[in-house]
């Protein structure tokens, strides 16, 4: 996919109806395209926050703690949109887990088209709030919950991001390595592989080969996640 093309998906899926034409010509001349391959890594100014659009592909943000150490974020899929933030404590990166085509335009530039519109306002506060509630999330993961509750999580939002709206039976495939999955779950590679087999044993979960899974019982899932139970 071309320049043109992804920035017009993006705007179709992404910016409001509202936005004038001077605000939409001041955010394509500042945004750029890149194709990543699995493995490749986004070249930042790491002086700047961005936002990055995903318009194929998926994609893991980490923050890395050192040279060698790395801390995954978030995973992000087709039609995500993603903060990649300034460095500070820590430093922050975006790596295709596979083939991927994404838009990236500076955070400063996509918000200074914001007094334009309301919408860009609400769309930058909804993935301000999305982040928050991952890291929110992931401290009551990483402090609270069992492997199994881990594990099946992790499964549960995957299935609930990847799976055709109008076919939850389909299979997914997962473009994340066991590994990549037990970093981001503070596991082991063999606590992850233990745990799938078990769900799978359980009958709540099918897989092919190490990528492949479907879900086969949703209602049994979440129960293995430890979330409450939602009132009537």
């Amino acid at each position: 996919m071309n320049f043109p093309d992804l920035f017009d998906e993006f705007a179709a899926r992404v910016l409001p109806a509202t936005l004038t034409d001077a605000a939409i010509l001041r955010l394509r001349h500042e945004a750029f395209a890149e194709d990543l391959p699995p493995g490749g890594r986004l070249d930042l100014d790491e002086n700047r926050a961005h936002f990055v659009f995903v318009g194929s592909g998926a994609t893991k943000l980490a923050a890395y703690v050192s040279t060698e150490r790395e801390q995954i974020v978030a995973f992000n899929f087709a039609g995500d949109i993603v903060h990649v933030p300034e460095r500070g404590r820590y430093n922050f990166a975006l790596t295709a887990l596979v083939e991927s085509e994404i838009l990236v335009m500076p955070a400063d530039s996509f918000l200074g088209a914001a007094p334009e519109s309301c919408g860009l306002l609400r769309i930058a506060s909804e993935e301000t709030m999305r982040a928050l509630a991952l890291s929110r999330e992931n401290a009551i993961m990483l402090g609270r919950r069992s492997a199994r509750e881990r594990v099946a999580c992790f499964v549960l939002d995957l299935w609930e991001r990847l799976a055709p709206a109008n076919r939850h039976d389909a299979p997914i495939e997962l473009p994340m390595s066991r590994g990549e999955i037990a970093e981001s779950l503070g596991l082991t590679i063999e606590t992850v592989s233990r745990q799938f087999s078990e769900l799978k044993e359980l009958g709540l979960i099918e897989t092919r080969g190490r990528s492949v899974l479907r879900v086969l019982d949703p209602e049994g899932l979440k129960r293995c996640t430890g979330q409450l139970a939602v009132a009537a």
